[in-house]
């Protein structure tokens, strides 16, 4: 059975699937969770990676061949790190190649305006204290990175896959069709892996989300928290007063008092910084997805 590389994107509903589909023992084995992912192929130093050390542990992990079942890889950070601009998306994928050998690559997407909200609130998540504005327009100092459009500019990274893995093993699924019909969603998958004649069984339980974000009417209420909640975006926050953070990350997560009008605002900045980006990538990335990107709300050039 092939190997099926599941990459990313970052907010694409990849937690669903790694924790509600790929887990699925009729179908699907997970070969490796997140920190072994980050171990073999995203931590290591350029000067230190070993495709050699990563293909033993890959090929060890391998189902037996008469299981039926589908090994999986999956693991948004192999698209590198959203909120630094995911530089080593490249190279995560040539190590990829030179470990896994043959496979199949998913890549779930989202309209980049919608995943640029949520990128931007897991950033928040993480404890980070700029406002939507201030996080787009932040441009640091140099050889140091920071957001960059180009972490939902998701056609070139789908290229290169292709370019390494082949352009036939390369299928792109929105995060909008799974939200509207999550049934067409895993048919397209089934039969990119099995073939256009699969008829199998894909039924799924409908469990809820999960990893749901404050209302972005308690945007403010979740900044001010992070003054005194530490984390990956502000580890110096004042660790002597954090209670006062949890009170407040609490209160935010409820606060939907004009929460309509927040996020009007909050598109509207969105759109300021990004709007029409991303029609050109959208028309590259539209053939390894088998629907209509722009029916979808997509930017098309």
């Amino acid at each position: 059975m092939p190997l099926l590389i599941h990459p990313g994107f970052h907010k694409t509903g990849t937690t669903w699937l790694q924790q509600q589909l790929f887990t699925d023992r009729r179908h699907f084995h997970m070969m490796f969770d997140h920190v072994d992912i980050d171990r073999l192929f995203v931590s290591p130093h350029d000067l230190d990676f070993s495709a050699d050390a990563a293909t033993a542990e890959v090929d060890a992990r391998r189902s037996p061949p008469d299981s039926g079942l589908i090994d999986v890889i999956s693991s948004e950070t192999l698209c590198g790190q959203m909120f630094l601009g995911s530089r080593l998306s490249k190279v995560t994928a040539q190590r990829l190649a030179d470990s896994c050998g043959p496979a199949k690559i998913l890549f779930t997407v989202r309209g980049q305006l919608s995943a640029t909200q949520s990128i931007y609130m897991q950033y928040l998540k993480r404890s980070g204290r700029l406002s939507i504005d201030d996080y787009l327009s932040y441009r640091p100092e140099p050889g140091y990175d920071w957001f960059n459009p180009s972490v939902v500019s998701y056609a070139k990274l789908a290229h290169c896959y292709g370019d390494l893995f082949g352009h036939e093993n390369i299928l792109v699924l929105p995060q909008e069709l799974l939200a509207k019909d999550r049934t067409a969603w895993l048919g397209h998958l089934f039969r990119f892996l099995h073939g256009p004649d699969f008829a199998g069984d894909i039924s799924l339980d409908d469990r809820p989300r999960e990893g749901v974000s404050p209302p972005v009417s308690g945007i403010p209420l979740l900044r001010a928290a992070n003054i005194f909640r530490a984390g990956t975006m502000n580890p110096n926050a004042i660790q002597s007063l954090r209670w006062v953070g949890a009170a407040l990350n609490s209160i935010a997560y409820r606060w939907k008092l004009g929460d309509e009008g927040a996020r009007k605002r909050m598109r509207a900045t969105i759109k300021r910084h990004l709007g029409g980006k991303f029609g050109a990538s959208n028309r590259a990335l539209q053939p390894y997805c088998p629907v209509d990107l722009a029916q979808l709300g997509y930017e098309m050039e």
